[in-house]
């Protein structure tokens, strides 16, 4: 993972009275991107785009709703972000490439990756687009968001830093409209988004989308720091 930082979400829990705090975790591994075939560089998109993929399971049938749930959600953060900011990102055209994995859903689950059994799936699924696509972490080109098809309940989960957003299961589930009302997918996206920018968790609920406030999206937003800060932040240049 070349050293980056990545904040975790999903160990938010719901507790009696609302959210509890963020937790946040690091993990720094050795994998090394392949530098990818030469028809695979000839079709990366500009440098300056937020790059999405969709990654199912050899064993995972194809359908349609991940890939067209998932491009909804990166536009509706799209939005957003130009809602409060002025300025957004750009997505690719198509928004979602979708890849079929080189293993089956068992394999993203199981196979240990880092020490925390938390993360296993997303890194598994990280180092695989990062060796097919040669991709970096962080890469300067791109701002890379992942979601892959695996998910071991209650242990597998997700975050975002570094200019990498990865994401389990139950995120590309939500996207594909099987797993509860969309705003909340709309709001955890906003979320990691953030933390790819550059931004940290809020320590507390204070009604920015770096808070457990995404959960109320999209009555949540964007402090002036935390808009000062992405602009000025690594991948501030991608806004326009």
């Amino acid at each position: 993972m070349e050293g980056c930082k990545f904040t975790r979400r999903s160990v938010l829990t719901v507790a009696a009275g609302g959210i509890a705090g963020v937790g946040s975790g690091a993990f720094t591994g050795t994998a090394q991107a392949a530098p990818g075939s030469a028809d695979r560089r000839a079709a990366d998109p500009p440098t300056g785009t937020v790059r999405v993929f969709w990654l199912r399971p050899s064993d995972v049938a194809n359908d349609s709703r991940y890939p067209n749930g998932i491009t909804g959600v990166m536009r509706e953060s799209q939005r957003y972000y130009r809602q409060e900011l002025g300025v957004t990102f750009k997505l690719n055209d198509p928004a979602v490439e979708v890849v079929q994995g080189n293993h089956g859903r068992a394999w993203y689950e199981n196979t240990p990756n880092g020490g925390e059994a938390y993360w296993w799936v997303v890194f598994n699924m990280q180092q695989e687009l990062m060796a097919r696509f040669g991709l970096r972490s962080p890469d300067p080109r791109w701002l890379c968001v992942g979601e892959v098809s695996a998910e071991k309940t209650g242990v597998s989960g997700g975050g975002g830093g570094s200019g990498w957003v990865i994401l389990s299961g139950h995120d590309a589930d939500g996207a594909a409209g099987v797993n509860g009302p969309m705003n909340r997918w709309y709001g955890g996206m906003v979320h990691e988004l953030g933390h790819a920018l550059g931004l940290p968790d809020s320590s507390q609920t204070d009604g920015t989308p770096m808070s457990g406030s995404f959960y109320e999206y999209p009555n949540c937003h964007f402090s002036q720091q935390q808009k000062d800060r992405i602009r000025n932040g690594p991948y501030g240049g991608f806004l326009s």
